[in-house]
């Protein structure tokens, strides 16, 4: 019996190259907003709201450092499909963030909309064949 990924590629020759395409954009997307984030750091660090009884300072290194590791591993392809929910979870509460300070047409619910479905694609696909995956048990046994 095959397994997910060859009944994948037997389908699409090119999506497994289209997921490592969309895991290296998002990715690096991800990295970018990052370092946006350190180089405003001043800017940021007085509006950061606190989580989890954090202060904000606190909760912005933590926020970065996850963030940070979430989207290395998307990019490696290791644990795609639980860093993507992760990510997707963070995305989420953004949106929702943004649309009751601004409402759901603000151009940051937008983008935070466009990063949320993105994160959604890559939960479902997973890393595809260009990925460090770990192998699954029943991947062994065929």
């Amino acid at each position: 019996m095959k397994n997910s990924s060859e009944k994948l590629s037997t389908g699409c020759n090119n999506c497994s190259v289209a997921i490592l395409f969309l895991r290296m954009f998002i990715g690096g997307v991800m990295l970018m907003h990052i370092l946006g984030n350190l180089q405003d750091y001043d800017i940021v660090v007085g509006t950061y709201p606190s989580i989890l009884g954090m202060s904000g300072p606190t909760s912005l290194a933590t926020a970065t450092m996850v963030e940070g590791l979430l989207a290395v591993m998307i990019i490696l392809g290791f644990g795609t499909r639980p860093a993507a929910v992760a990510m997707a979870i963070v995305w989420t509460v953004a949106l929702i963030q943004s649309a009751v300070e601004g409402g759901i047409t603000t151009d940051a619910s937008k983008l935070h909309f466009v990063y949320l479905g993105i994160y959604v694609a890559l939960a479902i696909s997973g890393g595809g064949d260009y990925a460090f995956n770990i192998p699954r048990m029943s991947d062994k046994m065929s």
